[in-house]
Formats: C-alpha cells, sequence, structure tokens
C-alpha cells in the first residue's frame, strides 16, 4: 500500500450560534422584508432567481440596524476559525464589510455556481433547516475537467466534484472567499418529488476583509447610508 499525503486543505468551518442569536427574531425580519420585493430583486450581476437584499442597501442596512448582535456573534466566529486554521492576525482582525441574505420560496428558485472574489472568507448563515444543500465545487481544475467514473472503488474526497452540506437552522458555515458554491436547481435531479423538496430556505451570506472598513462602523458614522457596496 502506498503512503499519500493530502497537502493543502480547503478549510470549511461549521458551528452553532443558537445560544448568542435569536434565530425567531432573524427570520421575522427576512420574512417582513421580504415580502413585498421580486425574485431576484437588485442582484443584476446574477444568473439566478431568488429573494435576495443583494445589492439592495436599503433592505441590508436595515437588517443590519436591527441585528448587530447577530454580526459581532459571527464576527467572534469568524476570527476563531481564522485562529484554528493558521490565518489570523491580532492587528487586523476579520470583520463582516458585505451582508445580505436570500430567501428561497419558490420551486424554480436556485443560486448559480460562483465565488466571493477578493474575499479572503466568506460566510452562510442558515436561517432555516436546508434540506437542499450549498453544494462547494472542486477547485482543482484537473479533477473538474476529467472523468474518473471507472476508477476502481468508486469516487474518492479526490476526484468528487461536489461536497454537499447540510445544515439546520442557526447553524454558520466559514471557508474561503475562492471556494465556488451553489444552490441546486431543485426542480431537477435528486431533488426533484422527494422528501427533500423544501420551500422556504433562508440564508445569510456574509464577506470577511481585514483591510476594508466593517459593515457595523460604516453605519454607526452615517445610519442612514444605503450607498454600500455589497458583493462581488
Amino acid at each position: 500500500m502506498m503512503n499519500i499525503d493530502y497537502v493543502f486543505p480547503h478549510p470549511i468551518g461549521e458551528m452553532s450560534l443558537l445560544e448568542k442569536v435569536d434565530n425567531d427574531k432573524i427570520k421575522e425580519t427576512i420574512e417582513n422584508l421580504s415580502s413585498d420585493i421580486d425574485e431576484h430583486t437588485g442582484a443584476r450581476v446574477w444568473d439566478c432567481k431568488v429573494k435576495t437584499s443583494f445589492e439592495n442597501d436599503a433592505l441590508s442596512v436595515e437588517f443590519t440596524k436591527r441585528h448587530s448582535d447577530f454580526l459581532e456573534a459571527v464576527n467572534e466566529a469568524v476570527n476563531q476559525y481564522m485562529v484554528q486554521v493558521g490565518w489570523y492576525e491580532p492587528s487586523k482582525p476579520n470583520k463582516v464589510t458585505q451582508c445580505w441574505w436570500n430567501k428561497y420560496d419558490e420551486s424554480h428558485h436556485f443560486q448559480e455556481a460562483h465565488h466571493h472574489g477578493v474575499h479572503e472568507v466568506c460566510a452562510i448563515y442558515y436561517v432555516t433547516n436546508d434540506t437542499i444543500p450549498t453544494c462547494f465545487h472542486n477547485p482543482n481544475y484537473y479533477t473538474v475537467q476529467s472523468r474518473y467514473d471507472n476508477t476502481p472503488g468508486g469516487e474518492t474526497e479526490v476526484t468528487q466534484r461536489l461536497h454537499e452540506k447540510f445544515a439546520t437552522a442557526g447553524t454558520l458555515i466559514i471557508f474561503p472567499g475562492y471556494m465556488m458554491h451553489s444552490v441546486p436547481y431543485i426542480r431537477k435531479g435528486k431533488y426533484q418529488d422527494s422528501d427533500l423538496m423544501q420551500k422556504n430556505r433562508i440564508t445569510i451570506a456574509m464577506n470577511f476583509h481585514k483591510y476594508e472598513q466593517d459593515l457595523l462602523t460604516r453605519i454607526e458614522e452615517d445610519p442612514n447610508q444605503i450607498h454600500i457596496k455589497f458583493g462581488e
């Protein structure tokens, strides 16, 4: 048997925030803010259909004002992640710089594969129990471009194209900004007509950076500020 070293892993952190945040109030806020918007509102650069506050500064700032304690809890969790993976710099802690929520409440809603550009770290908070996964795409170009369907023993951690991440309400997952990820189009494939069908999926996406002014500070300096650039 050959000895194989698996080097340069891609760290995905996971923890529950239910003891630190009021998930019911967060859900209520998003339900109220999303009640009068159309699918795909504001997110001009996306190819998917979903109700979102992405690029809708007024909605994102309103959520932030109501739930600053949530962002503080997320900041703490992200810096714990940074310490554990060895990326933490005490003089430059990471803080939320961009935040938006996504609400999938129709069977044709989905999120196309994407990454978060130059942002060092990203996070997703699950407001609802997630029966439709967040799919992480294998960043190894040669694996993605090749087929290993006939490999003896089947798919491995090296050859898998997608890693499906399911989460329960109150869970925060943290991952490098370069990682491609998506949410399946639930009318197709194995999620169609199954117990996994989910009509009300709510998540909050966030970006973090050491060198950008954090979101809470920007809003404190100008409480009426709505011209904030969200997303990459």
